[in-house]
């Protein structure tokens, strides 16, 4: 997560739009936010769902709820599941802005929360900056790796073909029996990857 005074979102505009072409797709329905920060993205594009978030920083607990006050926010390691206490309706959508590995609190909601038929999941991922400046990225089930740098341009064919050939494969299997509807992502410098998934079954 970012570190206090830390600029919480770069590039905005673009986060944006992919989150607005995902949502047409979206049920009505609660959201679940975790790393939810001064919860700016959540009140500009879910404040007509019952948003349900949370994040590490209290500072920025306080700015979300005094922010979306019909919201439920929670101070909580996001990593795991938050609203274990609660009896919560399927939800619709999650947004998963992690500012380096999503996939712990993705994992976490997919293993304890309900959710719908159709369901939109929205992902920060920066492990491809580790990928690309030492070899060594957690993978999305949690694993640590280390590329064989011995191996001719395996370190690159992994950076460049991280999405495809190792995000996109994982999610698949493990999302079953939901399926992927679309899949859009873009990348920003050399380590972030956005991305996101409308699932149904």
């Amino acid at each position: 997560m970012p570190q206090a005074g830390q600029k919480q979102h770069v590039d905005l505009f673009r986060k944006l739009m992919l989150r607005r072409r995902l949502l047409r797709d979206a049920l009505p329905g609660p959201a679940y936010v975790p790393f939810c920060g001064d919860g700016d993205i959540a009140k500009e594009l879910y404040s007509d769902r019952q948003i349900y978030a949370a994040d590490l920083d209290a500072d920025r607990v306080h700015n979300a709820q005094s922010a979306m006050p019909s919201a439920v926010v929670r101070q909580a390691d996001c990593d795991d599941w938050p609203f274990a206490d609660l009896d919560l309706p399927p939800f619709t959508l999650c947004d998963f802005d992690a500012y380096a590995d999503p996939y712990a609190s993705f994992r976490s909601f997919w293993q304890n929360a309900d959710k719908a038929s159709t369901v939109c999941l929205l992902f920060t991922d920066a492990q491809r900056g580790n990928i690309f400046l030492n070899g060594r990225f957690t993978h999305p089930d949690g694993s640590k790796v280390q590329i064989d740098t011995g191996i001719r341009n395996e370190k690159r064919r992994i950076y460049n073909f991280y999405f495809r050939k190792t995000v996109l494969p994982w999610f698949n299997a493990y999302i079953a029996p939901y399926q992927s509807k679309k899949t859009p992502f873009y990348h920003r410098n050399y380590n972030m990857l956005y991305w996101g998934a409308v699932v149904e079954l």
